[in-house]
């Protein structure tokens, strides 16, 4: 861990200039610089349930497996961390003995400040948080660590020999390593786990079917939905939705980060579309071509009441985004090449005529034009997602039985 921390302290002026320019930006305020920066005031004396995650897609995993467990550590004070306040808000929303926290940035004394004053049993990580720092005291202080849903990013696997040196010291101090596939398990390995402590439970993100109540519909019109889009993407798909020649549907456009508002804008030539947008209440009219919900909390009523969704981060190298929810209401989805972040869910619904992908911007409207047209069409790859879906609900019963079993362990 020395030359982590080495790393780590000689690179902490640009992360800590980094937290507060995106603190700004976002205007999240000082009390989140503070937290991230281990400067907190907060202290529990009974023992602690932790999960920590960071996006947003892995804190719903995360409150999912917090539902889960509260039901029989109910007397329990569950403790969620996470890195962003968009993920934070979701947690702020929920019942019961849990409490929201910051994580600080993983410097080892401020860790280690963090750890002792919330007093965890267990530490548990969502898919992709490995903090060296955090893993090491957690094993000195004999607390149980286990990433579950574990996969390594893209990048974790390219990344030069310095940092995988870091990662194989890291690994084998985690109790478990919970993958959700048998090439995630591989990954894990061959980067340095023990295969002793590393097995393949499932895709924990299949069981995510989110809130399927039926929802207002938020759209007075029939509109196709573009959903998490990242910068550049919308200027991709909306030129591409202009040329279909069906007018009477609209496009809702649902930006990763609404904040973005202002570079879409600055994409688009504003003077040749009828663009309405959410956040500044502009109503939908009749000839409104583009719809953008630059808000947060709407997009599971929005899939809901859509005719298909193109799901974003897709497009560009990014890795795409999670298309779960989407397959959930049973809608047709449909994606761009850079799926990486989600090759195994991508390769099981492609196999099983659950997607559509584009191999680029160009080929969507043609795909667009033949969606609208048919019912049928939309139907079928609508009706293979959610039966794929279904089939997988009870992995998240197994994850807390191996969390369970970590618990009374300790």
């Amino acid at each position: 861990m020395i030359k982590y921390n080495f790393l780590l302290y000689l690179i902490s002026p640009l992360l800590i200039i980094k937290l507060i320019f995106n603190a700004i930006y976002r205007k999240n305020g000082l009390g989140f610089i503070s937290s991230r920066l281990g400067l907190f005031n907060y202290k529990i004396d009974s023992d602690s349930i932790w999960i920590h995650a960071s996006s947003i897609g892995e804190t719903k995993l995360a409150i999912k497996i917090y539902e889960k467990l509260q039901l029989k550590y109910d007397n329990c004070q569950f403790i969620m961390t996470t890195t962003t306040s968009s993920s934070a808000k979701l947690i702020n929303n929920l019942k019961g003995n849990v409490k929201h926290l910051y994580l600080p940035i993983d410097f080892y004394l401020s860790t280690l400040r963090f750890i002792k004053s919330i007093n965890p049993k267990i530490c548990i990580m969502l898919e992709t948080e490995i903090w060296p720092n955090l893993v090491n005291i957690c094993k000195k202080n004999n607390i149980p660590t286990v990433i579950i849903n574990a996969r390594l990013s893209k990048r974790t696997l390219n990344t030069n020999k310095i940092v995988k040196n870091i990662y194989k010291t890291c690994l084998p101090l985690l109790t478990k390593i919970l993958c959700k596939s048998d090439r995630e398990k591989k990954n894990y390995i061959n980067l340095g786990a023990h295969p002793s402590n590393t097995k393949t439970i499932g895709n924990l993100k299949f069981c995510e079917t989110g809130n399927n109540n039926i929802t207002n519909n938020l759209i007075n019109r029939k509109y196709v939905l573009a959903a998490s889009t990242h910068p550049d993407e919308e200027r991709q798909i909306i030129k591409e939705w202009l040329k279909v020649h069906e007018k009477k549907i609209l496009l809702v456009v649902v930006p990763r980060h609404p904040e973005r508002l202002g570079d879409i804008l600055a994409d688009l030539p504003l003077s040749m579309i009828k663009i309405a947008i959410r956040s500044k209440n502009e109503p939908i009219k009749k000839d409104t071509q583009i719809y953008i919900a630059d808000t947060y909390g709407e997009l599971n009523s929005l899939m809901q009441h859509c005719e298909f969704v193109f799901m974003g981060g897709s497009l560009v190298d990014h890795g795409g985004q999670n298309f779960l929810e989407a397959a959930s209401h049973g809608k047709t989805i449909i994606v761009g090449s850079y799926m990486y972040n989600f090759i195994d869910e991508t390769e099981e619904f492609l196999k099983t005529n659950s997607m559509i992908m584009v191999k680029n911007s160009e080929t969507l409207k043609h795909v667009f034009e033949r969606l609208i047209k048919s019912k049928q069409r939309r139907e079928l790859f609508g009706s293979n997602a959610k039966k794929l879906l279904e089939s997988r609900k009870n992995i998240i019963n197994d994850y807390c039985k191996a969390i369970q079993e970590l618990i009374i362990e300790s």
